[in-house]
C-alpha cells in the first residue's frame, strides 16, 4: 500500500509511519517541506578488523590467547581449537598486511 518514494500527508502519515516500520526497509523522510517514504540505508558491512574483534570479544580468544589454544598439547577441546583457528584465519591477512 506504502510505497518507496510516494508522498505522505498528514491524514495517512500514522498508518505509513506503522507500513515502513513493518516492512523494515523504508522510512519517512521530510523532503523540500513534503514526508517522502524513502529505502533505509544498506547496513555498512564490519571491516575485517572490525570481524576479528567481535570474535575475540565474543569469545575471549584474544591472540594471545589463541597461540595457547594452537600451540601443541594445548589441552584445549577441538570446539575451541576450531574457533581459534577460525579467527586466525581472519586475522592472518590483517597482521601480513601490517608487516609490509
Amino acid at each position: 500500500m506504502f510505497e518507496i518514494g510516494q508522498i505522505v500527508d498528514k491524514e495517512n502519515y500514522t498508518q505509513a509511519a506503522i507500513a515502513c516500520n513493518k516492512a523494515g526497509d523504508r522510512h519517512i523522510e521530510l523532503q523540500d517541506g513534503q514526508y517522502v517514504i524513502v529505502a533505509n540505508a544498506a547496513p555498512a558491512v564490519p571491516t575485517v578488523q572490525e570481524q576479528v574483534h567481535a570474535l575475540e570479544s565474543q569469545t575471549g580468544l584474544t591472540r594471545a590467547v589463541r597461540e595457547l589454544v594452537l600451540a601443541g598439547n594445548s589441552g584445549a577441546s577441538d570446539y575451541v581449537r576450531a574457533q581459534a583457528q577460525e579467527i586466525e584465519a581472519l586475522a592472518a591477512p590483517l597482521r601480513e598486511a601490517a608487516n609490509e
